[in-house]
C-alpha cells in the first residue's frame, strides 16, 4: 500500500489542488490531507462606487473590474486567506469589532471546507485513491461536521480508522502554544486522549500515530524561539508534545505521522517507531507531502515530496 501524507496546508486553494495532482502523479492507494485545514486571516475588500480595495502583505490593491476582483481572490485564496467584499461601513465594522470579525472569519473557513469537501469527493468519485482527512490545533471545532458530511471522505479525528489492516490513530490536539488556538490542551489531558485511543488498538506492531503536534525533543519539533511573539533570530528550539513523546516510546507503533512546525521537515526513528513531518511552506503554495509504502506489515519506503 502506498500512502501519500499531507498536513498544515491553511486554507491554501493552490496547495489543495496540488493534492489531488499528487495523488495522480505518485499513483498513491491512500491519501491523507491532515491537520490545520483553516486559514488564518480574513482579508476585506471594500467595494466602492467603481473599484475593489484591500491591503494585502502591506501593499494596497484597487482592482477596476469584476475580471480584476477575481483575480486578486485568487491570489488572496492562494495565500490561504479569505477575502470578503464589504461596503465601506462594513469594512470599518470587521476593523472595530472583533466579534463581528470572527464571525465572519469562521462563516468564509466553513465554507470555503464545504467546497473542498464537494470537490474531494469529486475526485474520488474520479480515483482508485482513498481520501482521509482531519483537523489540525488551529481549526475551530464548527469545521467537524463538515468534515463528517462526505460519504466518500473519511474524517479521522478522534477515533481509529483501519485502513487495509493497519490501525490508525488520530488526534488533532496539540500542547499549549502561544497562539491560544482552537484545540490545544495541558500535556497531561493530551496524554490522557492519546491513551484512550491507544486502548482501541489490536496489533500495536503495525499501528500508525497520526498526531498533529510532532513529539518533543526531535527533529521533527524545532521551530523559532519567541519572544513577545517575535522571532528570536537564529534561535530555534523544542516546541512539541512530551505526551506524544511518551506515548510512542510506550507503544512502538509502526508509523507517526506529525506536522504542525511547519520548518521541521524531517523523518526520526524513537526506537523502532518512523516518525515522519513533511514540514510546509503553504504561503509559498509549496506542497510537502511525504509517501510512504507499506508491506507485510512493515514500512518498505519512504520519500518527502515537494512541489
Amino acid at each position: 500500500m502506498k500512502l501519500f501524507y499531507v498536513t498544515d496546508i491553511h486554507g491554501a486553494e493552490v496547495c489543495f489542488r496540488k493534492f489531488f495532482a499528487a495523488i495522480r502523479e505518485y499513483k498513491v492507494d491512500v491519501a491523507l490531507l491532515l491537520g490545520d485545514l483553516s486559514g488564518k486571516v480574513t482579508v476585506p475588500i471594500q467595494k466602492n462606487r467603481d473599484t475593489y480595495t484591500c491591503t494585502l502583505l502591506g501593499s494596497n490593491i484597487v482592482a477596476r473590474n469584476e475580471t480584476e476582483l477575481a483575480k486578486v481572490e485568487m491570489r488572496i485564496a492562494n495565500l490561504g486567506y479569505y477575502s470578503y467584499v464589504a461596503s465601506p461601513g462594513e469594512v470599518e465594522e470587521l476593523y472595530q469589532n472583533p466579534e463581528k470579525n470572527d464571525e465572519v472569519f469562521q462563516k468564509l473557513i466553513i465554507e470555503r471546507l464545504q467546497r473542498w469537501m464537494q470537490v474531494a469527493d469529486e475526485k474520488v468519485r474520479e480515483s482508485k485513491a482513498r481520501l482521509y482527512i482531519g483537523a489540525g490545533n488551529d481549526d475551530p471545532f464548527p469545521i467537524d461536521p463538515v468534515l463528517d458530511s462526505s460519504e466518500r471522505v473519511t474524517n479521522m479525528n478522534e477515533r481509529l480508522v483501519d485502513i487495509d489492516g493497519y490501525e490508525v490513530i488520530t488526534t488533532a490536539f496539540s500542547n499549549p502554544t502561544p497562539w491560544n488556538t482552537p484545540r490545544e490542551c495541558s500535556e497531561e489531558e493530551l496524554g490522557n486522549k492519546i491513551e484512550e485511543l491507544a486502548k482501541l488498538i489490536t496489533k500495536m506492531e503495525t499501528a500508525i500515530f497520526n498526531f498533529h503536534v510532532p513529539p518533543y525533543g526531535t527533529l521533527l519539533d524545532n521551530a523559532p524561539e519567541l519572544r513577545d511573539l517575535q522571532p528570536v533570530a537564529g534561535s530555534f528550539i523544542n516546541v512539541g508534545s512530551t505526551a506524544v513523546t511518551k506515548a510512542i516510546e510506550k507503544h512502538q507503533p509502526l508509523l507517526g505521522l506529525h506536522g504542525h512546525i511547519h520548518e521541521s521537515k524531517a523523518a526520526q526513528k524513537i526506537g523502532r517507531t518512523l516518525c515522519v513531518n513533511p514540514g510546509s511552506e503553504y504561503s509559498d503554495g509549496i506542497l510537502h507531502g511525504v509517501t510512504v509504502t507499506l508491506e507485510n506489515g512493515k514500512i518498505k519506503n519512504y520519500i518527502f515530496t515537494s512541489g
